[in-house]
């Protein structure tokens, strides 16, 4: 059996149809795959089994951020589904986080929870600035994962060049989104935190999350493009 890429595809799609086609094309390639809103507007969580049934991990990346008791129930909402993964944002704060990951280990099946750090959209000069965070982007990510770790989250969402900063707070997994293997083609993502997809691993990552990258075009040929480039 070929071994799988540490990765996990993002179907931003609500068309199902469509989502479980890339699924087959990159299912033999990757770890796994990542579901969000985009594709919650139009399916309902039991549908994330058409992809568990392909032997991918799933991903529900819905970046939850709210006070604790709806927190709470939201994820109670999607115990016995098999998810494996799903995100709630860090700045929820540490009583929160901590209760959700109390409420995880109560599940019917293993569930590890992941917490965003900065939006990969943000940038520390202006972006920052404009929601009324004063720390620097490395300050404030280091910051929100030593919330992770606090809360015992297992595992983080953050870019590629803060990797390393992360590691001096947060112990667990990483996971690195706005990988490309053309940084000129970064879409609203912004390209002072992207690495190459060789560059995030190298760098710490435990798992890449790519988008655009597979999904535009032939998303077979380009997860084989992405997988060699890590050789």
């Amino acid at each position: 059996m070929v071994k799988k890429a540490p990765i996990f595809v993002a179907l931003d799609t609500p068309d199902l149809k469509q989502a479980i086609a890339i699924a087959n094309d990159v299912k033999s390639f990757v770890t796994g795959i990542k579901v969000g809103p985009i594709f919650f507007s139009k399916n309902s969580i039991d549908k994330v089994s058409k992809f568990s049934e392909m032997n991918l991990k799933v991903f529900v990346d819905n970046k939850i951020h709210d006070i604790t008791s709806t927190v709470e129930k939201t994820l109670n909402g999607i115990n016995s589904q098999p998810v494996d993964y799903f995100t709630i944002h860090t700045a929820s704060g540490l009583k929160t986080l901590s209760r959700a990951k109390e409420v995880a280990a109560g599940f019917s099946r293993p569930i590890k929870l992941l917490g965003v750090t900065v939006l990969t959209n943000l940038d520390s000069s202006s972006s920052l600035d404009e929601i009324g965070i004063k720390h620097n982007m490395e300050e404030q990510i280091k910051q929100l994962a030593s919330l992770a770790q606090k809360s015992k989250l297992d595992g983080i969402i953050c870019d590629g060049k803060n990797i390393q900063n992360a590691k001096q707070a947060f112990r667990g997994e990483i996971f690195v989104p706005g990988v490309r293997l053309d940084r000129d083609k970064m879409h609203d993502q912004n390209p002072s935190r992207s690495l190459t997809p060789k560059a995030a691993l190298k760098n710490g990552a435990t798992y890449l999350v790519c988008g655009r990258e597979v999904c535009v075009g032939n998303p077979k040929d380009n997860i084989q493009k992405i997988v060699n480039s890590l050789n």
